[in-house]
């Protein structure tokens, strides 16, 4: 059975007075809701705490749901929403830019260490998934959201569109646009990172370290 087909019948059990079928919702959506979340936010707690006001708001909308669109597309809506007012109020309670990342994060900062200790490709990678989450933060609203809802959790442009609570074409926009300046943005930081990279090679080569020599 599909997620939608199963989804469909857990909400008309719910409906009827099964309140098991709501927590058998959750278990249904609970690790792409909070994959998307975290992807925002960035720091764990925030991202439960997000998850659970967005379960609850589905909790309560769900005695007088009409099935226009899927539940799933309802709450990502919802988790979006969440986690940007979110990221704005952090910003300006400790006037953190939007493209700062938590050392917790999976696209956290990188540990200052030996390059002994990690591989440099390893390194170059970490620095590259970096680079591409602060673009993607520093986006505008619509653009940001988008990007993240396509590339970041992999639903189609029609699911996107949906989310967005626009047409296909809009969100096809959007995403070109979001796309186009990302690839300014990641050029410009990517030629300044290739000559630090030249630097420390020629350092380290001077200091006789082998793996890079």
């Amino acid at each position: 059975m599909s997620d939608r087909a199963r989804e469909a019948e857990l909400i008309e059990a719910f409906k009827a007075g099964d309140d098991t079928a709501f927590d058998q919702l959750v278990e249904l959506y609970r690790q792409r809701a909070y994959s998307l979340a975290y992807r925002w936010v960035e720091n764990r707690e925030d991202a439960l705490d997000i998850c659970q006001e967005a379960f609850l708001k589905m909790f309560k909308a769900l005695r007088n749901w009409r099935p226009r669109s899927s539940i799933f597309t309802w709450l990502y809506r919802v988790i979006v929403n969440l986690s940007i007012d979110l990221r704005r109020k952090k910003c300006r309670e400790r006037s953190v830019p939007l493209g700062s990342e938590s050392a917790d994060s999976p696209q956290g900062v990188i540990p200052l260490i030996s390059p002994d200790e990690i591989p440099w490709r390893v390194a170059e990678l970490k620095e590259l998934r970096q680079c591409i989450h602060r673009a993607a933060m520093q986006l505008p609203k619509r653009q940001q959201q988008v990007f993240v809802l396509r590339f970041y959790q992999g639903l189609p442009l029609r699911e996107v569109a949906e989310v967005m609570q626009c047409s296909v074409g809009a969100a096809k926009a959007s995403l070109f646009h979001a796309v186009r300046k990302m690839r300014k943005k990641l050029a410009g930081d990517w030629h300044k990172r290739e000559r630090t990279i030249d630097e420390l090679q020629a350092y380290h080569t001077s200091h006789q370290v082998p793996h890079l020599r």
